[in-house]
């Protein structure tokens, strides 16, 4: 049970720091890729058959967390792009 407790609490800690430093809603998308992630291994894993349907709802799923992530590590550039700007317009 303390087990137990120790990684409630740690899952917990890292849950709230994950939202404080990016967003409720990245942490929504991050945790729903990372389930979908698990479940297509395990089916690999354990060989189950799927149907084509399951395949593409997860692929759908995979590819959409992926394209928000690559969307946000671009407005992150921007931002870094835009204080060095106005940084080096300060120093003038």
């Amino acid at each position: 049970m303390v087990i137990g407790g120790i990684c409630g609490f740690a899952i917990g800690f890292v849950t709230s720091w994950q939202i404080k430093v990016t967003s409720p809603l990245t942490h929504n998308i991050s945790g729903t890729a990372k389930a979908c992630a698990q479940t297509v291994l395990a089916t690999q894993w354990y060989q189950e058959s799927k149907n084509t349907l399951w395949w593409i709802s997860n692929f759908i799923v995979l590819g959409s967390s992926a394209l928000y992530a690559r969307f946000k590590q671009q407005e992150m550039e921007d931002a870094a792009r835009r204080n060095n700007a106005e940084e080096k317009k300060s120093l003038v």
